[in-house]
């Protein structure tokens, strides 16, 4: 019991400097969101998202210290299963907010801006641009990505893209840019998953 105790403690204290570093970890984490060049109106949609993250991390921190307090005698695959169970919620969330920004105009710029970059990147006459199923329903995006593109290419679906976005495939080259909000929000998923401070040390 006393070794769990400590663990408990752990916890809780890992959680405690988690909430206080919170400030600062927004900050950096919006200049990366600069960093990676995205255009303003995906940004504000990718931003949403993030936020709604970063909420959530504040909200379930209180909740979590509350219900590990009580939790001394739970072994640590209990309180792992139950930190997967609030990054499966907060993400499911976060899909949402995704999901709903490309039903916005300012999703089909986004999808101009992925074509033209992923044009000036794949220099083949061999390009495919796959794009989510919904999108490739969508006559008007089909027409925005092919003139963004600017040349001959094959726009196809694809059931790896979920959420929407673009990728840009070209055999010739072996190369594939990945411009998918599927990426980016898997990217917030991975920091999440290592920097939310919901662990037990030992």
């Amino acid at each position: 019991m006393p070794n769990t105790v400590s663990k408990t403690d752990n916890f809780l204290k890992a959680i405690e400097k988690y909430a206080e570093e919170q400030k600062s970890k927004i900050q950096s984490e919006a200049e990366d969101f600069k960093d990676k060049e995205l255009n303003k109106a995906e940004e504000e949609g990718l931003r949403e998202a993030y936020t709604l993250i970063q909420r959530k991390m504040a909200q379930v921190n209180t909740k979590i210290s509350s219900e590990f307090s009580k939790a001394e005698g739970e072994s640590k695959k209990k309180i792992f299963i139950r930190r997967k169970e609030i990054f499966d919620q907060v993400f499911a969330e976060a899909k949402d907010k995704l999901i709903a920004f490309t039903q916005t105009e300012q999703y089909l710029s986004s999808l101009e801006k992925s074509a033209r970059l992923i044009a000036e990147k794949l220099s083949a006459d061999d390009i495919v641009i796959l794009v989510s199923e919904s999108d490739l329903n969508n006559k008007s995006a089909v027409k925005i990505i092919q003139k963004a593109f600017g040349r001959n290419c094959e726009i196809k679906g694809s059931a790896e893209i979920a959420i929407g976005g673009l990728m840009g495939l070209s055999h010739k080259l072996g190369l594939l840019i990945d411009e998918t909000l599927d990426t980016k929000l898997e990217e917030q998923h991975e920091w999440f998953y290592k920097n939310s401070g919901l662990y037990v040390t030992d």
